[in-house]
C-alpha cells in the first residue's frame, strides 16, 4: 500500500481527500466576511456555504476560434444573480453537475474552481432530498486575461471567476423535478 506524502500543514490528514477538505476549510476561513455569519437564510433558503466557479476561453490567431458564446454567457453573470446547480450525466459535464440561471435550461460554462469546491458541491448535492435544490447567489465576478504573450503573440486567454454563496432551497410541491 503506497502512502501519500503531505506537507507539514496537512500532516494530520489520513488521506488525500481529508487534505483537500482541510485546504477547503482554510480557504473558507480566509474568504468569509462578517455578512456570511448574519442572517442564515435568503427568502426561506438555508445558507450552506460558499464556493468559487470558473470558466476559461483560449484561442490562437489563425489556428483556433474564439468562443464568443462562452464569453457572453459568463460576462452576463453579475453580483446578485441566482444560479442553480443540477445533477447531469458525466457525458454532459465530467463533474456530474452543471450550472444554470435559476429556472433556465441553458447550461453555463462554469466548473468548480478548486478541488475542495467540487467536494463541497458534490456533498451538498448528495445530501439533497427529492424536494430540494441548490441555489447560488453570485457574490463577485472577475475576468482575467491577456491578448498575446511573449512566447506566442497569437495566443489569447480569458478566465472568468464567479464567487457564490450556496443555499439549499425547498421546492414547492408543484415543482419537483
Amino acid at each position: 500500500m503506497s502512502s501519500i506524502i503531505l506537507s507539514d500543514e496537512y500532516a494530520d490528514a489520513r488521506n488525500l481527500n481529508e487534505a483537500i477538505d482541510m485546504r477547503g476549510q482554510k480557504a473558507f476561513a480566509q474568504s468569509v466576511t462578517p455578512d456570511d455569519f448574519g442572517d442564515a437564510s435568503l427568502n426561506g433558503m438555508a445558507k450552506v456555504g460558499i464556493a468559487e466557479l470558473w470558466a476559461e476561453s483560449r484561442w490562437n490567431d489563425g489556428r483556433s476560434t474564439r468562443n464568443i458564446a462562452l464569453e457572453q454567457f459568463t460576462a452576463d453573470i453579475h453580483e446578485g444573480d441566482m444560479l442553480e446547480i443540477r445533477r447531469c450525466p458525466e457525458e454532459i459535464s465530467p463533474w456530474g453537475y452543471s450550472f444554470h440561471r435559476v429556472d433556465d435550461d441553458i447550461m453555463l460554462p462554469y466548473t468548480p474552481y478548486h478541488d475542495f469546491d467540487d467536494r463541497f458541491l458534490s456533498r451538498m448535492l448528495d445530501d439533497l432530498s427529492e424536494n430540494e435544490r441548490l441555489i447560488c447567489q453570485v457574490r463577485d465576478t472577475t475576468c482575467y486575461g491577456e491578448d498575446g504573450i511573449d512566447i506566442d503573440p497569437s495566443f489569447h486567454w480569458r478566465v472568468y471567476t464567479c464567487k457564490v454563496t450556496v443555499y439549499r432551497q425547498n421546492l414547492p410541491e408543484s415543482r419537483k423535478d
